[in-house]
């Protein structure tokens, strides 16, 4: 009986070493293949992160191209919009310069003659800077009662941030003129010229200088609460006081 039970413990026991044996095998085989599987969805994580990087790339490269495209047209249009006002620029830095040095020369009791000999200008021009000094404190408030002229003219402002556009609007000739605001002054307003006024305008040219001067009275009256301005050949410059 001893025999018989003997030989049965051995074959229980190795029965059970193998059992355990195929386990340790299947464990192994299970964990081989989870290690590969995390290996693998490294790999891929790496990747997706790798053609996110580069797509990322692509649309930063993509937005500094236009960015650049931007900054080279923002400048081309700067030069052309400077080179398409460059006669009234130029006008109203010199006008600005004139005006300045003729009203010091008026304010210190110089005369017409001699401001004329000394800056080089018509005696149109110095007059026009004596009616300047004498009119500054004329339109000190937004109050005060807009200037007369025929045909009940009114003016409209279109505001385009640093520039814009003033519609003059009457029952005898309507127009429109281009403004900026100035180099030197408040503000330059493009105006017709006394050659091109009567196309322009539809006005007589004898008006011409009645209508400027309601033009720039009435921007001193509405648009600014002390200031002054110069009618010029084809510019009004306005200058805040």
């Amino acid at each position: 009986m001893e025999d018989e039970s003997s030989r049965i413990e051995a074959e229980v026991q190795k029965r059970l070493a193998a059992a355990l044996a195929q386990q340790q095998e299947t464990f192994a085989a299970m964990m081989e293949q989870t290690m590969k599987n995390a290996l693998g969805g490294i790999d891929q994580g790496t990747a997706a992160l790798e053609k996110e990087r580069k797509r990322i790339e692509i649309e930063l490269d993509a937005a500094q191209a236009l960015r650049s495209k931007a900054e080279r047209e923002g400048e081309k249009m700067a030069a052309e919009s400077f080179e398409k006002h460059r006669r009234e620029y130029e006008e109203a830095i010199r006008t600005a310069l004139l005006r300045d040095l003729s009203r010091l020369h008026i304010e210190s009791a110089k005369t017409t003659p001699d401001i004329m000999k000394w800056l080089d200008v018509d005696r149109t021009f110095v007059e026009r800077i004596r009616e300047v000094v004498n009119r500054v404190d004329k339109f000190h408030s937004k109050d005060s009662p807009a200037p007369k002229l025929e045909g009940n003219p009114k003016l409209r402002f279109v505001d385009e941030g640093r520039s814009g556009v003033i519609y003059f609007e009457s029952r005898v000739g309507s127009f429109d003129m281009w403004w900026e605001m100035g180099y030197g002054a408040l503000a330059i307003v493009a105006v017709p010229s006394s050659n091109e006024w009567e196309l322009k305008t539809g006005m007589p040219r004898e008006k011409r200088l009645e209508v400027l001067n309601f033009i720039g009275e009435e921007i001193i009256r509405r648009q600014t609460s002390n200031g002054s301005f110069i009618i010029g050949d084809d510019v009004i410059t306005i200058y805040s006081e």
